[in-house]
C-alpha cells in the first residue's frame, strides 16, 4: 500500500512539473465564465423581446432544469437541490461525468444535476476541490479556477467524490466562482464567445459513447470521468449524441438556438426593408397625384374665355328665363346688314 500511494505522488507531481500548471483549469473557467455572463446580459437586458428558440435556451444555459429562473435567487445561495446531490452514491461522478439517468452499469437513478445541466453547474463540477482538496493539496498547483484553497474551502484537506462529502467545498465554489460569473458582460457577441468556449472542450469519445467531450483536466475511463481523483480529474465530461435518450448538453442548444435567432433577425430585416420600399412607393405616388389633378383642369384664362357670351347667346338665356318668344322685326336685322 505503501508503495501505491508513493507512485501515486510521484504521478501527480510529474504532470504538474511538466505542464507548468499553477492555476488549474483557469482557462476553461474563463471561457465558459464569459460566456455566462453574456448570457445572462442577454436574458436581462433581452426581456420579453427575446425569441424562441433563444430565450429557452438562454434559460437552461443559466438556470438548467428544476431551478427558479431569477437570476437573484441564484446569487443568495447554493440551490437546495444539491443537498440531494451529495447524498447520491458516487456524488461527483454522477453529478459531473456520468450521462443522464445512465450511472455506468444500466440502473436508472434519478439525478438532480448532471454534467450539461447548465453552466452555473458545470462551473462546480470544473471549479470545486477534489478528493483530499486536489488539486490543490499536496501539489505546486496554487490555484483552482482563479482562486486559492482558502477560497475553495479546501483547508482541511476534504473536497468533493463520493458520497456524503463536499458539501461545504462546493457552497465555497458557488460563492466565489459561480456567482461572480452571473454578473453581466456587455458589448461581446454571443456567438463568438460560445466559439471560444467550444474550443475548449477536448474529444474523449469512445465506442460507448461517440460525440463524448470534456471540460477541464482529467483522463475519463470507459466507466468513470470526472470524479474528483488526481487522475479522472476535476472537469465535466459533456455527452453530445443524438442517439440516445438522455438530454444534450446546454451548449448544444444554445449554438442551435444561436443559429435560428439569426436566421428570424434576417428575415424581419427582409421584411422591414420590403415595407420601407413599399411606403416609399406610396408616398412617391401620392406626391404626384396634386400634378395629375392640376394639369385636367382647365386654366384661368380658358375658364374666363368661355364665360365671354356672344350677343345670340345673351338673347337665348333672356328668352328662356323670360318665357317671352322675342321676335326680331325685320328692320332691325336690315340696319344689322347696313352696319356690318
Amino acid at each position: 500500500m505503501m508503495k501505491f500511494w508513493i507512485v501515486v505522488m510521484v504521478f501527480v507531481e510529474l504532470v504538474s512539473a511538466e505542464s507548468g500548471d499553477t492555476d488549474h483549469n483557469r482557462a476553461q473557467h474563463d471561457a465558459i465564465c464569459t460566456l455566462l455572463q453574456i448570457a445572462v446580459d442577454k436574458w436581462v437586458s433581452g426581456g420579453a423581446s427575446l425569441t424562441e428558440p433563444l430565450r429557452t435556451a438562454l434559460e437552461k444555459t443559466i438556470f438548467g432544469e428544476g431551478v427558479e429562473p431569477k437570476i437573484e435567487t441564484l446569487k443568495s445561495g447554493l440551490p437546495a437541490g444539491y443537498a440531494t446531490v451529495v447524498d447520491q452514491f458516487d456524488s461527483r461522478s454522477v453529478a459531473c461525468g456520468q450521462p443522464h439517468y445512465d450511472i455506468g452499469d444500466g440502473q436508472i437513478l434519478h439525478q438532480v444535476r448532471w454534467s450539461g445541466h447548465s453552466a452555473t453547474h458545470d462551473l462546480v463540477c470544473l471549479c470545486t476541490v477534489g478528493d483530499g482538496g486536489w488539486p490543490l493539496n499536496e501539489t505546486s498547483i496554487n490555484n483552482l479556477c482563479g482562486k486559492t484553497l482558502s477560497d475553495l474551502g479546501g483547508e482541511e484537506k476534504k473536497g468533493w467524490h463520493g458520497e456524503g462529502s463536499g458539501k461545504p467545498q462546493i457552497e465555497a465554489t458557488w460563492k466565489n466562482v459561480t456567482v461572480p460569473c452571473l454578473k453581466e458582460e456587455k458589448g461581446k457577441d454571443l456567438k463568438q464567445t460560445l466559439s471560444d468556449f467550444l474550443r475548449k472542450l477536448e474529444n474523449k469519445s469512445i465506442h460507448a459513447y461517440p460525440n463524448r467531450y470534456q471540460l477541464g483536466k482529467g483522463e475519463p475511463g470507459e466507466i468513470y470521468a470526472c470524479t474528483g481523483s488526481p487522475l479522472r480529474g476535476v472537469c465535466v465530461e459533456y455527452y453530445n449524441s443524438t442517439t440516445t435518450l438522455y438530454p444534450l448538453p446546454w451548449w448544444s442548444e444554445l449554438e442551435k438556438a444561436i443559429q435560428k435567432d439569426e436566421e428570424i433577425q434576417e428575415q424581419k430585416k427582409r421584411d422591414e426593408e420590403k415595407k420601407r420600399k413599399q411606403q416609399d412607393e406610396a408616398e412617391q405616388q401620392n406626391s404626384q397625384k396634386p400634378e395629375t389633378l392640376k394639369s385636367g383642369h382647365p386654366t384661368t384664362n380658358q375658364t374666363e374665355g368661355s364665360h365671354k357670351d356672344n350677343p345670340t347667346d345673351t338673347i337665348r338665356r333672356y328668352n328662356l328665363t323670360s318665357g317671352t318668344p322675342i321676335s326680331m322685326p325685320s328692320t332691325w336685322l336690315l340696319s344689322v346688314a347696313i352696319l356690318i
